[in-house]
């Protein structure tokens, strides 16, 4: 009979331990009214026994319909003297829609020898307003429609103003005067021709620039820049064109009247063709397209030259032969 006593016992003061550690889920929101958009933090507090593991759900977007998730951390964990475990999990959430939400109970599975356990929190309601941006006093009234209003003018105020009317006057006046002039005179000047040949201080400019390693290095636009500039140079010195200041298609309409080879022409069109497309960044010249440039540029200088050389001697010769004529008429 003792025995039976203390087995009962034994019985009650297990059942009421496993009471004690059996999990508990608990979920509370910071602030339970809210305006559109501000934000506000709904915890869940989960206790629980150490030596079993809960499946604890995950939210990404989302607490339900309307209520979005802005941040969550990650679960922060306690243990307590009697052993239990204390995991603390916070959600940063929002709403963009004014009315009232019931966020859903939390809940948490365990899996027994009998199936699976489940434990819920409690619902949690969130209240979201809209601002009132209606003066609380003024809707009820009707106020009198007031004409627009005459300020007066003085002098301190105008001044200043004729002031800087007159100052802008003079400087465009000056500007009219003596700007016009000196664009003149640096059209007329043109750049500075060197005083060797052109196409030996072409050819050894284009030296140069093939050592700088520009598009090997991915230096693309730098490179067709380089290039188009040098060749630039050269057309405006020896063809008289302004080639410095003139777009692509000017270029060509001033060489197509210098009567040049359909070859050159075309030589010349694929060089600027490239150039421009360089500037775009996502247009990508390959490597053999990166070495021809360079060699059509030489070429292009090459019999360029050539034919002025020849044009050159032509135009000689006409002239000795007119010398010689008018001796002998003599």
């Amino acid at each position: 009979m003792r025995s039976k006593l203390i087995l009962i016992i034994l019985s009650l003061l297990m059942g009421l331990i496993a009471q004690a550690q059996d999990v508990v889920v608990k979920t509370e929101i910071d602030s339970s009214e809210i305006y559109i958009g501000d934000h506000t933090e709904y915890t869940v507090t989960i206790k629980q026994p150490s030596d079993i593991s809960l499946k604890i759900p995950e939210y990404k977007d989302t607490l339900t319909g309307g209520i979005e998730i802005i941040s969550q951390t990650v679960i922060d964990t306690l243990s307590e003297e009697s052993g239990e475990l204390v995991l603390k999990k916070k959600y940063t959430v929002t709403a963009f829609d004014s009315g009232y939400y019931h966020i859903p109970p939390y809940y948490l599975e365990y899996e027994t020898g009998q199936g699976k356990k489940r434990y819920y929190s409690d619902y949690v309601l969130l209240k979201v307003k809209r601002v009132d941006i209606t003066p609380p006093d003024s809707t009820d009234v009707i106020f009198d429609i007031i004409g627009p209003g005459k300020i007066g003018y003085s002098v301190g105020e105008i001044l200043p103003w004729v002031l800087l009317v007159m100052f802008i006057t003079i400087v465009s006046w000056l500007l009219y005067k003596y700007l016009p002039r000196r664009r003149k005179k640096e059209e007329v000047e043109g750049p500075p021709i060197p005083s060797e040949p052109i196409h030996i201080f072409i050819f050894r400019e284009l030296d140069k620039l093939e050592k700088k390693k520009l598009w090997q290095n991915g230096k693309i636009k730098e490179y067709y820049s380089e290039l188009t500039g040098i060749l630039r140079y050269y057309i405006e010195i020896r063809y008289s064109i302004r080639a410095l200041e003139m777009t692509s298609e000017e270029i060509l309409e001033g060489m197509l009247k210098e009567q040049l080879d359909d070859e050159l022409i075309k030589i010349l069109r694929n060089l600027l063709q490239n150039a421009d497309l360089s500037k775009f960044a996502k247009y990508k010249h390959d490597t053999e397209t990166n070495e021809s440039v360079m060699a059509d540029t030489r070429h292009f200088v090459k019999l360029t030259y050539q034919e002025f050389e020849t044009r050159e001697a032509v135009n000689t010769g006409d002239e000795v032969n007119s010398d010689k004529k008018e001796v002998s008429d003599e």
